[in-house]
Parts: structure tokens; C-alpha cells; sequence
């Protein structure tokens, strides 16, 4: 067993010494969108508008850019609503397909006793961070990623993201998407994100939550990811640490945390001797915005209530339209300064205390420093539990 030193995780991370910022945004995704789409846009317009007026020409750009603009909202609301899409698509086979019922159930039953979202390994499959919906994604939210210091693909991070937002999706996109991805800008770093147990329970959008990468995050599933005895990935991980309660919170320019309880994720990091890396994504909370959901309200009585049952909630939003396509906002996330993190098997209640502090002082930090860039009138960062 080897001790963790107290000291550990400070030397490392000394006030005096320079931030290294590397700034990456989706740009590079948003490229692929030229070769399947607006080429052709493009050369028809040039056809048609020879021997027009220049005035015609101008028209026929303004409609190019407007379809270019429909096309990119409606990829990024299928994107944003796939888990309801799936559900409707495959009751919609189930009642009007009979001669699939036997297959479909039989596919349910999959679903529930399939060990593959626990095994620390899924089924990843690479080609799907490659596809032209990225693209859109990207020119949707314009992301940018901010690094304070570069990562080193020879070592294993866990990756703590903030806020939870409304369904997290800026941890889906840094988690490994073209052009944006930690992947993508530390060429060798394997990033699993994990997300809640019942998300393998929806058909279909299950298997693309596996092929994306995404894991349960329960504690046996997140200790064979950061394992090399189960597999030889040499994988990092990716959990956005608020759960359902900082969901519940997730209302437009606030900044409310809920951190201070939650420590399982620095335990898991001390057993396996990963750094712990803070993250915090800027206007996470702004893409879509939730019905008013204070103590007394008969939203939050109804929250509650499915959360007692199901342990995670369902919860009461809106966005543009009624098809829940989330509001247009650029999105930031900041990649703090590693935190130097000593192996010990059986961290004692002090050693995660000592690693949990520098956490917060670390994610505390770069809210404070990137907040007046990135979200100015976002409120002061605060830690409700």
C-alpha cells in the first residue's frame, strides 16, 4: 500500500508559477460541413445566376445561408432530444410492427442484462465521432476549450465537470467529439465520460450512448475504467459530479455547485493515483432554460418526487420551440491545472479531504479568473451542498 503525502498535491501547483492557456475551439469540426452540404449550395447557386444581377445573386446567398442555418438547427434538435427520439421510435415499432414485437422485446430484455456498460471497456466505436452532426453541433454553440496547462497522454486524469446543466451537454461534446474532444488536441489520451445507470435502460439510444464512449458510473464500472488489470485502454475519466441535485439548479446565469458532499470521485481518484482535473463550462446553464422550480413550487414537489422513486429526476424546461431545441449560446469550457494525485489503495478520510480542498480551490480559481471573459453576468460561484 503506499502512503499519500499531505503534501502531495501542493508542490505541484505552485501560485507563482505561469498559467500555459492552449485555446482550442470547434472551428476544425465545423470545416466538414463544406464538403456535404454547402458545396452544393454553392456551385447550384453559381449556375443559376449566371447572367443574373448581382442583386439576384445576393438573394440567392442570403437563402443559401438560411438553409445551411435550418438544416444546422434541425441536426442539433434531433442531437439534443435523441434520448426522447429513441423512446418514440421504438414504441412506434412496437405497435404498429407486429411482426417485430418478439425481436423488439427480446431487445428490451438485452437492454436490461447487458453487461457491457459496466465492464469498463463498452463498445466504443471511433467512426461515431466523426460524423457530420458534429459538424453542425459545433457551428451551433461555437465551443472553445480552454487548457491551462497541457495534458500528458502517458497518465490517467479524472475529470470533474461543472455545472450538471439541464442534461450536460458540453461534457457529451469534450468527452471526444470531432474538432472539440480532449482527444483531439492530446492525441493518446482515452476519455470515458459515465453517466447514470438508467440511461442504459432507454432502447436504442443506449447503443449510441455506448458507441460514443459513455460508461455507468456507478462505483465497480468507474474503478475497472481507471483499472489497467481489466483492459489495456490506459483510460482517463469524465463525470459530471452534481448528479440530479445540481440539475435541479440549473437556471439561466446562475452558478450554484453541488460539490462540497461529493467525494466519491476523489477516492476513486486516490485508488487509482489519477490526477484530478476541475472543469467548468461556461453557459452550460443558459441552453435551455427551467420552469421555476423552487422549494413550495409544484415543480419541485414534482422533481422530487420522481427522484425519491428513480433516483434522478425529470425535469421541467423549455427551449426556442416547442420541439425543445435549446437556445443558441456560445459555450466555454476551462480545463484547470492538473492536480498531483499520490496512489494509496485505502485513502484514509484526510486524504480525501486534503485532495477534495485543492479541487475546490482549483475550480473556484478558474471560475474567478474566466468569468468576467466567458460569462459576465453570470452570479458568483457558490456551493450549495
Amino acid at each position: 500500500m503506499t502512503e499519500t503525502s499531505p503534501r502531495a498535491g501542493r508542490d505541484t501547483r505552485s501560485a507563482s508559477s505561469p498559467a500555459v492557456c492552449i485555446t482550442a475551439t470547434g472551428e476544425q469540426a465545423g470545416e466538414l460541413s463544406r464538403w456535404y452540404f454547402r458545396p452544393l449550395l454553392v456551385v447550384g447557386i453559381r449556375v443559376a445566376t449566371v447572367g443574373f444581377s448581382d442583386e439576384w445573386t445576393a438573394y440567392l446567398g442570403r437563402v443559401s445561408d438560411f438553409l445551411q442555418e435550418t438544416l444546422t438547427t434541425a441536426m442539433v434538435t434531433v442531437w439534443a432530444t435523441s434520448p426522447l427520439l429513441a423512446l418514440l421510435l421504438y414504441t412506434f415499432l412496437m405497435v404498429y410492427f407486429k411482426a417485430l414485437r418478439t425481436l423488439l422485446v427480446v431487445y428490451l430484455l438485452f437492454c436490461f442484462f447487458d453487461p457491457r456498460p459496466y465492464d469498463g471497456v463498452g463498445r466504443r466505436i471511433s467512426h461515431i465521432h466523426k460524423l457530420p452532426i458534429w459538424a453542425h453541433v459545433n457551428a451551433y454553440f461555437q465551443p472553445k476549450m480552454v487548457f491551462e496547462e497541457p495534458l500528458d497522454p502517458r497518465k490517467k486524469y479524472v475529470f470533474g465537470a461543472h455545472p450538471h446543466g439541464v442534461i450536460s451537454y458540453v461534457a457529451q461534446l469534450i468527452a471526444g467529439t470531432t474538432g472539440l474532444g480532449i482527444e483531439s488536441h492530446f492525441p493518446g489520451l482515452v476519455v470515458r465520460g459515465v453517466t447514470m445507470p438508467a440511461t442504459f435502460c432507454i432502447p436504442l439510444f443506449r447503443d449510441y450512448a455506448l458507441a460514443m464512449g459513455c460508461l455507468s458510473c456507478d462505483r465497480n464500472s468507474i474503478r475497472r475504467i481507471l483499472s489497467d488489470r481489466h483492459h489495456k485502454l490506459h483510460q482517463s475519466l469524465l463525470i459530471v459530479v452534481g448528479g440530479a441535485d445540481e440539475s435541479m439548479l440549473a437556471h439561466e446565469h446562475s452558478a450554484d455547485l453541488v460539490l462540497l458532499k461529493r467525494r466519491g470521485f476523489v477516492r476513486e481518484a486516490i485508488r487509482a493515483g489519477c490526477d484530478l482535473v476541475p472543469i467548468y463550462n461556461f453557459n452550460e446553464n443558459s441552453i435551455y432554460k427551467l420552469v421555476p422550480n423552487h422549494p413550495g413550487t409544484l415543480a419541485h414537489r414534482f422533481e422530487m418526487a420522481i427522484k425519491s422513486v428513480c433516483g434522478f429526476t425529470v425535469l421541467l424546461f423549455y427551449g426556442r420551440n416547442f420541439c425543445f431545441t435549446p437556445f443558441k449560446t456560445q459555450l466555454t469550457s476551462v480545463v484547470g491545472r492538473p492536480i498531483r494525485v499520490q496512489m494509496n489503495r485505502d485513502p484514509s478520510p484526510e486524504d480525501i479531504t486534503h485532495y477534495h480542498t485543492l479541487y475546490v480551490e482549483e475550480l473556484s480559481r478558474i471560475y474567478a479568473k474566466y468569468k468576467p471573459k466567458y460569462a459576465p453576468n453570470d452570479a458568483d460561484l457558490r456551493f450549495v451542498a
